[in-house]
């Protein structure tokens, strides 16, 4: 690859919010607490609350804290999360190369080598390049337009030691 993929972004809240929701749903624990809500749903509809107002309403709430009121607090810690993170409240300058990923905001830069990425995922709207198993640097689609393959292939060859998971 002859050029590197340059672009800028500043992280909105809907994509940290989408990075939340993925943390959250992706994984035996958020099939877990899906599977605990449409339980409590069906034991709703089923009558297992006897009729009695507190057990509904129990399983009401059981039914909707996985489906309705996770990701409405997700949504404010996301909010939260970029209001106040300085590190969001300017866009983000990304130089992507075969020698890694630079990523730099007004003097401050960091080079994020190949085989410094722990894993790598793609979803629909964005990657993330983990350095750890909680955070990760989102890039999202929408800035890298047409390099998405590009970048695809630059990690594939380069960052052989990653856990990737890429949209085929």
């Amino acid at each position: 690859m002859e050029k590197e993929i340059m672009f800028q972004y500043q992280t909105k809240v809907s994509d940290m919010y989408r990075f939340l929701m993925h943390h959250a749903y992706i994984g035996v624990s958020g099939i877990v607490n899906l599977v605990i809500s449409v339980g409590a749903l069906v034991l709703l509809f089923a009558g297992a609350g006897g009729g009695q107002a507190f057990s509904n309403l129990m399983l009401i709430l059981i039914a909707s804290l996985f489906t309705i009121i996770n990701p409405i607090l997700l949504y404010y810690k996301a909010a939260k999360q970029v209001k106040l993170t300085p590190m969001f409240q300017k866009p983000i300058d990304y130089f992507i190369n075969e020698e890694g990923i630079l990523v730099s905001q007004g003097e401050e830069k960091l080079l994020i080598n190949w085989t410094d990425i722990w894993k790598a995922v793609e979803t629909k709207h964005a990657f993330y390049f983990y350095l750890s198993t909680r955070g990760a640097y989102i890039l999202p689609k929408a800035a890298l337009l047409e390099y998405v393959e590009a970048l695809k292939k630059l990690v594939i060859e380069h960052a052989p030691e990653a856990r990737k998971k890429f949209k085929k």
